[in-house]
């Protein structure tokens, strides 16, 4: 049986509130701009640099547009937009059975205003990939002369 766009989105929004605490791979918000949710890998911040462009070094298989509200997305987070809601992680010691899942879900969507029946859920149309160059830490762009520092691999997490 094929589900409703209701019970899509329902089932989406148990997903982001199930996953653990400890465990940062995805990460689960609602933007009310958009009236939307969606997630950002862990791994999609690769995608840019501190400023939230492509790096030189970097080849992003998303498109541009997708990029485009990527990087806007996490720029927003950062910046403690209250128009992006993030969905609270469960913790080791919580509740996670369906009835209490169900009233948590019922509470997050009643404070925040949102009518599961026009909000929609983001989803890329392409898997994300992305090939970074870490051969070197300098480079000279000949077209515009000027140096550009490249952060070593194992420093991007500095």
């Amino acid at each position: 049986m094929e589900q409703t766009s209701e019970q899509q989105i329902y089932n989406w929004i148990k997903i982001g509130f199930l996953q653990p605490s400890e465990r940062l791979s995805e990460l689960f918000y609602y933007d009310k701009s958009d009236n939307q949710f969606f997630s950002i890998l862990v791994s999609d911040y690769f995608h840019f640099d501190e400023n939230y462009n492509v790096p030189q070094n970097v080849a992003s298989s998303y498109p541009e547009h997708i990029l485009k509200l990527l990087a806007g997305r996490m720029k927003r987070i950062e910046n403690d937009d209250k128009s992006i809601i993030a969905l609270s992680r469960t913790n080791r010691e919580e509740n996670t059975n369906d009835d209490y899942l169900d009233q948590k879900i019922e509470t997050f969507l009643d404070l925040n205003s949102i009518d599961i029946k026009t909000v929609t859920i983001w989803d890329v149309d392409s898997i994300g990939s992305l090939t970074i160059d870490l051969r070197t830490t300098t480079e000279i762009e000949p077209e515009i002369n000027q140096k550009i520092e490249k952060k070593d691999w194992w420093r991007f997490w500095n």
